[in-house]
């Protein structure tokens, strides 16, 4: 090892000599001339650090997804993104919550429950349905939707496993006040459904209840709806659910159904009309009746509505062409 007469000299650590000499040939060294150790030989030979002790499996925290997030969940795979509008009281919040406890207890026919993202948020707004009262079902199984930032939505996911194929069906569902919803039918107000333009579906929401004892103004409404929706999406609007929830109070009017139905044929919208009972007063009437049906026709709606990358044609009869990219199979040549 080279070493220095003077004891302040370090070169036997850096490698320099103090008095700016060239190391070997320096008149102060005493030691032979060998490899210096450096910091980066040092490194090389030190022992590594321990790996990280492995974590235990921990619920995910987010109570919902903001649509900034969402980018990062949906770069993998396909997702559902569900369109929910509904004033306030007409049922969203229920729809969610019977969907998430049907499937959580098994008993969502041909489906199975998977994965959730936003377990925190999904239970948290489900709680109304185990608080009750010395065994009293409480007037509301849902409480009223409240958003922490008041300029975008929060959106809750949900992943199911298809039983039948397997498949694994990711659903993202926004549970949003329905002072939303009446503000885009009494002021035009778009700024934050701008998420409705990638939606797959649109669940439109209707009190069933209301529909009864209210029935010109609840379907004057759903009609400004369906136009401020068509206004506002054009070309790009899904198909369109409507949703009538409280079924276990009866089924609406073959009129209303009309009614609707001829409002959105007058403005090009194709339209479902499926009736739910999310929760149930009357034995007759299982919780949960309907849900299934929405969800098929949910997911049937998002494979229907994307289009093929190359999709097929005939062949012209007639025409010339510089160019083919692909041969008629049908005559080769």
């Amino acid at each position: 090892m080279l070493t220095c007469a003077r004891p302040e000299c370090t070169v036997a650590e850096t490698g320099r000599c103090l008095l700016n000499n060239d190391p070997a040939s320096c008149p102060e060294r005493t030691g032979s001339v060998g490899q210096t150790p450096s910091l980066t030989d040092i490194s090389e030979i030190a022992t590594p650090p321990l790996d990280k002790p492995v974590e235990r499996p921990r619920f995910p925290h987010s109570l919902a997804f903001s649509a900034e997030e969402l980018r990062c969940l949906t770069g993998g795979h396909y997702h559902f993104l569900v369109g929910i509008l509904g004033a306030p009281k007409a049922g969203k919040t229920a729809l969610l919550v019977s969907l998430y406890l049907l499937a959580a207890n098994g008993k969502l026919e041909g489906h199975q429950i998977a994965d959730s993202q936003t377990l925190m948020g999904i239970d948290d707004i489900s709680r109304g349905t185990r608080r009750w009262n010395q065994g009293q079902v409480p007037e509301e199984m849902t409480t009223h939707t409240e958003l922490a930032d008041e300029r975008t939505a929060g959106f809750l996911h949900l992943r199911l496993k298809r039983l039948h194929d397997g498949k694994m069906l990711d659903l993202l569902l926004p549970d949003l006040p329905g002072e939303w919803s009446d503000s885009l039918i009494d002021h035009k107000r778009i700024d934050r459904l701008s998420f409705l333009k990638s939606a797959d579906v649109l669940w439109l929401t209707i009190d069933g209840a209301d529909l009864v004892k209210s029935r010109q103004q609840v379907l004057h409404r759903t009609q400004l709806l369906f136009q401020r929706v068509k206004a506002f999406l054009g070309s790009q609007t899904p198909k369109v659910i409507v949703v009538v929830s409280h079924l276990d109070r009866g089924e609406p009017e073959e009129r209303s159904v009309k009614v609707l139905k001829d409002e959105a044929m007058r403005h090009g919208l194709d339209l479902i009309i499926i009736n739910v009972a999310s929760f149930s007063d009357e034995h007759t009437i299982a919780p949960g009746t309907g849900l299934l049906d929405l969800l098929k026709a949910t997911f049937e709606i998002g494979a229907s509505s994307q289009a093929h990358f190359w999709p097929d044609s005939e062949p012209p009869s007639a025409g010339r062409y510089i160019s083919r990219f692909r041969a008629d199979l049908r005559n080769p040549r």
